[in-house]
C-alpha cells in the first residue's frame, strides 16, 4: 500500500513544470476557442425605466417628489457573450433607486442587475429628485363660453356640477395655480348643451399649468348650458276704478315698452301671445292721466326668462284721463231714422222742427260731432215689446227714445221724439 503511494507521488511531482504549463495551455486554448465559438458583444439599451422603491416614506412625511432631468430613463450598455446578448431586451435589466437612500441634496443610488452580463454600464448612477412639501388647496371652477348658439336661440343659464377644485401636490407647484377652467364651445346649439367638460389649471396671468404632479379631484365637470328660442310679443295693461265725476278714461293705455323678447322652451312659447300685467292701474277718482311703474320679471310665466339678462324689467304704464266737456245740437227731424214699424201700420215723427241734443264727452271726439253728422233711431217695435205696449190704434202718438250713432266716450241726454202711428190704408 505504501509503495504505491509513494509511486503516486513521484508520478505527480516528476515533471511538475511542465505539467503546470500544460495545465495553463489546455485554459487559454478553451479561452480561445469559447470565444471563437461564442464571441463577447455589447449592446445598449436607451430605455430603461428605473424602479422607484420605498417612495410612501416621503409621503409618510407629507412630502412629494418631483424627478430631474428624466434620470428615472437610463442608457445602459452590456457587455455579455453573443450568445446572451441576441436575447436581451431593456426589461430584462434591473434597475432599482430605494428612497430610504436619498441624499440631502436630492440623490438616490441606482443599483442595476442582469444575471447573464459579465458587465453593465449605464450612463449615470443616481436619480436626481426635488423633494418639496405636498400642500392641498381649493380652487374656484371657472367657465369660458366660445362660439354662439343657432339663430333665433338665445344662451340661458350656464351651471356647473361643482364649483370648487380641490388639488394637491407639490407646495410650490401648488402655490402658482389660482384657478380652474372649462371651455364650452357652442357652436350653432338650437337646444340644451350637456356634457362632461375638461378641467384646466391656470396661474394668475392666465397661462395655462400643464404639471403631472399637481393631482386633480377629479379631471371633468358636468356642464350644462341652457339654450332657449326667443319670441318678440307686445305687454298688456289694464285699468280699475273709475274717475272723478265729470271726467272719463279715454280707454287709451300706453306701454312703454309696448314690446318685449322672452325666451324659453319652444313648446312653452308656443302658447304665449302677450306679457300680461295682472294688477291694473287704479284709475278711482282721478283727474289727470295715471302713470304707474311694473317690474315685467313678475308677470313672466313659469319657464321663461328675457331674452337678454341685462334689460331694466321696470315697465311704465300710462292710463288717460281727461275732463268730460259738453256740447249743445240741434237736428232736424229727418236725421232720424224711423225703424222697426209695427206691422199695418204707417210712422212719422210730429211736434217740433227741430230736436235739441245735449252731449257730454271728450274734447277730442265731442268736436268730432256736428249738427249735420249726427244722427239716430227710433225702434218702434222693439219698444213696443219692451214696455208691454200692445193695444195700439190708429192716430196713436208714443214718445219713444232716440238712439244716436255716437263714439265710445261721447253721450248724449235722453233724448224722447214723438211718434205717431198710422193705419195703413188698404187699396179698394
Amino acid at each position: 500500500m505504501m509503495k504505491t503511494i509513494k509511486r503516486l507521488g513521484q508520478l505527480i511531482t516528476n515533471n511538475f513544470g511542465l505539467k503546470i504549463l500544460s495545465l495553463g495551455l489546455s485554459f487559454v486554448l478553451w479561452v480561445i476557442v469559447a470565444q471563437i465559438s461564442n464571441p463577447v458583444g455589447t449592446v445598449s439599451f436607451s430605455n430603461v425605466q428605473v424602479t422607484l422603491k420605498n417612495t410612501e416614506l416621503l409621503d409618510a412625511q407629507g412630502k412629494v417628489y418631483q424627478i430631474l432631468d428624466q434620470t428615472d430613463v437610463v442608457k445602459v450598455t452590456v457587455r455579455a457573450p453573443e450568445s446572451v446578448i441576441s436575447t436581451l431586451s431593456a426589461s430584462d435589466i434591473t434597475a432599482v433607486a430605494d428612497f430610504s437612500e436619498i441624499t440631502e441634496d436630492g440623490t438616490v443610488p441606482i443599483t442595476y442587475s442582469l444575471d447573464r452580463a459579465e458587465r453593465i454600464i449605464p450612463d449615470h448612477e443616481e436619480l436626481r429628485v426635488n423633494v418639496d412639501d405636498k400642500k392641498t388647496k381649493y380652487i374656484n371652477i371657472q367657465y369660458q363660453l366660445i362660439g354662439s348658439v343657432g339663430e333665433g336661440c338665445v344662451q340661458g343659464s350656464v351651471k356647473l356640477e361643482r364649483n370648487r377644485l380641490e388639488i394637491s401636490g407639490p407646495a410650490s407647484a401648488v402655490d402658482r395655480v389660482a384657478y380652474a377652467l372649462v371651455t364650452i364651445d357652442l357652436d350653432g346649439a338650437i337646444k340644451t348643451i350637456s356634457a362632461d367638460m375638461e378641467i384646466f389649471l391656470y396661474d394668475p396671468t392666465g397661462v395655462r399649468i400643464e404639471n403631472e404632479l399637481i393631482v386633480k379631484q377629479t379631471d371633468y365637470v358636468t356642464t350644462t348650458v341652457t339654450v332657449l328660442s326667443t319670441k318678440t310679443v307686445p305687454i298688456y295693461a289694464s285699468v280699475t276704478g273709475e274717475p272723478a265725476a265729470g271726467y272719463i278714461y279715454t280707454g287709451d293705455i300706453d306701454v312703454d315698452p309696448e314690446v318685449i323678447t322672452i325666451a324659453g322652451d319652444t313648446g312653452v312659447l308656443n302658447n304665449i301671445t302677450r306679457i300680461e300685467i295682472t294688477d291694473p292701474v287704479d284709475i278711482g277718482s282721478a283727474k289727470n292721466n295715471i302713470v304707474a311703474t311694473f317690474d315685467l320679471s313678475k308677470y313672466l310665466p313659469a319657464g321663461v326668462e328675457f331674452e337678454d339678462n341685462s334689460v331694466d324689467p321696470e315697465v311704465s304704464v300710462t292710463a288717460y284721463v281727461e275732463r268730460m266737456l259738453e256740447k249743445n245740437l240741434t237736428i232736424s227731424p229727418s236725421a232720424i231714422l224711423l225703424h222697426d214699424i209695427p206691422e199695418g201700420f204707417n210712422a212719422e215723427i210730429v211736434g217740433d222742427d227741430e230736436i235739441g241734443v245735449r252731449l257730454v264727452g271728450m274734447d277730442t271726439e265731442l268736436n268730432a260731432v256736428s249738427s249735420e253728422s249726427l244722427t239716430g233711431i227710433v225702434e218702434i217695435d222693439s219698444y213696443l215689446t219692451a214696455n208691454n205696449i200692445s193695444d195700439i190704434k190708429d192716430g196713436d202718438i208714443i214718445a219713444i227714445p232716440v238712439k244716436f250713432n255716437l263714439s265710445e266716450h261721447v253721450k248724449a241726454d235722453p233724448v224722447y221724439v214723438r211718434v205717431l202711428l198710422t193705419l195703413v190704408e188698404e187699396d179698394v
